[in-house]
């Protein structure tokens, strides 16, 4: 008997042990059709075995991961997790069974599903509130949380429900609001269901007293009023938990606390009274940061040094003032193919600016800032600019319930000279003398025609200068559901900008000239994240992007260049490089250039940039495993001289796979584009140099929208 059970024993563990470290090949889900096979894996404890690549690269490495062995005593967790889920999707009556099977290369799992018919509302009710809330309250509430009856019950728009109800009960003063345990009455003859959810709004109270606490090394330069000013809060106020919020986000804003934190004194609580207490941990005043530049700004990747020193309270009443310098880099991955700090390779930019921030004007919350710069840029092959002014802008807080996110609006006064350089000019005007219809240069004619002129009738006087005044309004609305990877929802923004409409009145009004041109400039972007896949770890995206510079006043070629619109780069047309794409016809006709119509290129910037833009991109985001993911990209647009040129087959057209590493503050990428039509090249795709003439390559940090 006992030898009987020793190899009953043996058997049984030598047979556990082979299941034990049999791989789990594959995971199938068979029925289901309301719920994605992506998302019933995410919820299930058995995993299916990462590639071979994948555990290569974990046995030696952080990166990767490791084999994942079959275990059938998870089945019956994961049998509970998949029925949960549908239940919370409103499957109530949906069943559950499995089956797998072993071979020799692995084990292969299968989970079959009767989804049955989902469950509707019926009826959303909510007790409690009668009588004890003002009726106004009442009618917001029942607006809210009136449902469809055609819509098919789920946890998620229960919970929303639920949530917006105490949320608004909490943000009218009713601090101690709280509800039952939802009854759900499921009527399974006809798959109805009933909600009711029992709330108890409490007393509504009142603010009695708002009290401060410091702490930190400059709790003694910061004043108890200016805490309260800043959180804005005043007693006989209704206590509301979005106030408490909003003024939490003021006192960070100011960046002079390292902590803070406001909250109701429940047991000092005299009738409907309650007083708050704010409490803060005050860091240094003076601070010298140096940091390393890594942004997209202009549609390419920049990479630099800069240092700042920040004043904090600078004159009271959390002003800040800060002194900073920068430069830095653009398009690092030419420069790396030389790795030389010559004029041809080395461009970018440096900068210096003072500012000075404060949270209130006229004691309304309203970010108010006012900076001014001096900027030197150098373009490859193109020019060299110099750029300084002043800006006052304005960052207004808005209500609670608004649809916009933000609204910000500017002044700006600039100053722009411009050098520019030969090689410049000559192929400019090469182009133009090979359009002409007449002619019928080559190019190698063409480019000695624009050479002399330039050499001999230009020499020395290759410079523009123009002022320019600005007055813009930045408005958006972000309904996405991840500011670092969104999978759902949309976002909008809208850029309006006038142009030297206040220097035309006060000249106006001194009876003298203004030569510069009076211009707005319209500009619109809207990204849509549709539900393409169900697994919050991939995405789809679609943006569009489309600007107009309306000129009413003087000559448009006048408008400066770093005011048009360009297409090309990381953030936009990733089949060619930053501000590649621009008109290809010019502004002036240049067929039988005078020497003033030269000069007139230089002054005007003739075919730079583009009073239309035009640009869209579609894409696909995945992740592989762990932070890495790749991406897969079509995008597509121009610029024109104006709409009225826009023609479809000017759109440039590239597309192109991306990877990227989720670090913890932003995505990294690396963006592969490829000219798929170029509307200014038209030979056939396969007689272009493929690295040469198609691919462009690009770093970016964050999402390319």
């Amino acid at each position: 008997m006992r030898k009987l059970l020793t190899i009953i024993f043996l058997t049984s563990f030598v047979y556990a042990q082979q299941i034990k470290f049999v791989e789990l090949k594959a995971i199938e889900f068979v029925g289901n059709k309301a719920i994605s096979s992506s998302e019933l894996s995410s919820v299930i404890l058995s995993k299916e075995s990462p590639s071979k690549f994948s555990q290569f690269l974990n046995s030696f490495s952080s990166f990767g991961n490791p084999p994942v062995y079959f275990d059938s005593l998870l089945i019956p967790s994961d049998l509970q997790a998949i029925k949960t889920l549908y239940i919370t999707r409103g499957f109530f009556k949906a069943k559950v069974s499995y089956e797998y099977q072993i071979n020799e290369d692995g084990a292969y799992l299968r989970y079959l599903i009767n989804e049955s018919e989902p469950t509707k509302f019926r009826t959303f009710t909510i007790n409690g509130l009668e009588n004890k809330i003002p009726i106004e309250f009442l009618d917001v509430i029942n607006s809210y949380i009136k449902v469809d009856t055609n819509l098919t019950y789920s946890d998620a728009i229960l919970e929303d429900k639920k949530d917006y109800t105490l949320n608004y009960l909490r943000d009218h003063g009713f601090m101690l609001a709280s509800y039952e345990q939802p009854t759900l009455i499921i009527d399974t003859l006809v798959n109805r269901i009933d909600v009711i959810i029992n709330f108890n709004p409490g007393k509504r109270y009142l603010i009695s007293d708002v009290r401060t606490i410091r702490t930190g090394v400059g709790k003694d330069y910061v004043e108890d009023q200016l805490l309260k000013d800043i959180v804005g809060i005043k007693p006989g106020m209704y206590y509301s938990h979005y106030d408490i919020q909003r003024g939490q986000v003021r006192l960070y804003r100011t960046e002079l606390f390292n902590s803070a934190i406001i909250n109701a004194i429940i047991s000092d609580t005299v009738n409907n009274k309650v007083p708050l207490n704010i409490s803060a941990d005050i860091g240094l005043l003076h601070e010298l940061s140096p940091e390393i530049i890594v942004n997209n700004e202009d549609n390419t990747f920049n990479l630099g040094l800069g240092l700042s020193f920040t004043k904090k309270n600078f004159l009271g009443e959390a002003r800040k003032l800060t002194i900073g310098t920068s430069a830095a880099a653009q398009n690092i991955s030419e420069f790396l193919k030389e790795m030389a700090l010559n004029d041809s390779t080395v461009f970018g930019y440096t900068d210096s600016r003072i500012s000075i921030e404060q949270p209130f004007l006229f004691g309304r919350p309203i970010n108010t800032k006012i900076e001014t710069y001096f900027t030197l840029q150098k373009r490859k092959d193109e020019y060299n600019s110099t750029l300084y002014g002043a800006k006052l802008s304005f960052d207004f807080e808005l209500a609670q319930f608004t649809y916009l996110n933000s609204f910000s609006t500017y002044f700006n006064v600039e100053r722009s000279e411009y050098k520019y350089k030969r090689n410049y000019l000559i192929d400019l005007l090469s182009r133009n003398f090979q359009r002409n219809p007449d002619k019928n240069y080559t190019k190698e004619e063409a480019d000695s025609l624009a050479t002399k002129r330039v050499d001999e009738e230009l020499e020395g006087r290759l410079f523009s200068r123009s002022t320019n005044t600005l007055l813009g309004i930045i408005m958006g609305a972000n309904k996405t559901n991840d500011i670092f990877f969104p999978t759902s929802g949309y976002s909008l923004s809208l850029l309006i900008e006038e142009s030297n409409s206040i220097p035309y009145l006060i000249s106006n009004l001194l009876g003298s000239s203004i030569s510069r041109p009076l211009y707005f400039k319209l500009l619109g972007t809207a990204s849509f994240f549709l539900p393409f896949y169900s697994s919050r770890a991939n995405a789809f995206g679609i943006k569009f992007k489309a600007g107009q510079i309306f000129n009413y006043y003087g000559d448009k070629a006048d408008i400066s260049l770093n005011q048009r619109f360009y297409a090309g780069g990381s953030n936009s047309v990733r089949g060619w490089s930053t501000r590649q794409l621009v008109p290809l016809e010019p502004l002036l006709n240049l067929e039988n250039p005078t020497q003033e119509d030269l000069e007139a290129v230089l002054t005007k910037g003739a075919a730079t940039g583009g009073f239309f833009l035009f640009e869209g991109s579609i894409e696909s985001r995945n992740r592989l495993f762990g932070k890495f993911g790749t991406a897969l990209f079509l995008d597509y647009g121009n610029t024109w001289n104006s709409i009225k040129e826009f023609k479809p087959n000017q759109i440039a057209v590239a597309g192109g796979l991306g990877f990227r590493y989720y670090s913890d503050f932003a995505p990294i990428r690396f963006d592969i584009g490829i000219k798929l039509y170029d509307p200014a090249d038209k030979r056939n795709f396969s007689s272009k140099k493929f690295f040469k003439e198609l691919v462009q390559f690009h770093i970016g940090i964050g999402e390319a929208f």
